[in-house]
């Protein structure tokens, strides 16, 4: 597999071990010094694996992340950096949903043959916050 095709990999694997809360496998997408930024809509900026790990752990919320449409540049033999839209879907325990547009602004590390997320950071262009549905007559949707 080619390096470019190991970024997305590497992107999509990110996202779905975020979503899927499965910290082994997200571990395994980040460098050590890793850092997060999603701004003040979102989480605000985290840097370090263990930090990282903390903030994803006290979060009790479904989460979808999307990237999209990747704009990846080889910057050295172990460097690159990526541009990707970016969709997210957040539901709170409180019924609350969150839902974001924007742009990830990433840049990977290459360690031992592997690629890893080294910073992500979310510049969003436009959230929508939408309250808890109301109840139906009929009893809960999908009843």
């Amino acid at each position: 597999m080619d390096d470019i095709e190991a970024i997305k990999v590497v992107q999509a694997r990110y996202c779905r071990a975020a979503d899927t809360r499965d910290w082994d496998l997200l571990r395994t997408t980040v460098t050590d010094a890793f850092s997060c930024d999603t701004g003040p809509g979102g989480m605000g900026l985290t840097t370090g694996w263990e930090a990282f790990l903390e903030r994803m752990r006290s979060v009790t919320i479904v989460t979808v992340h999307v990237a999209l449409l990747p704009e990846i540049e080889l910057t050295s033999a172990a460097t690159a950096t990526g541009v990707w839209a970016a969709q997210s879907l957040a539901h709170m325990p409180d019924g609350l949903t969150v839902q974001t547009f924007g742009h990830y602004h990433n840049e990977y590390e290459k360690a031992g043959g592997a690629w890893r997320l080294s910073v992500l950071r979310l510049e969003m262009l436009h959230r929508e916050i939408r309250p808890p549905a109301a109840p139906t007559a009929g009893g809960p949707a999908g009843a």
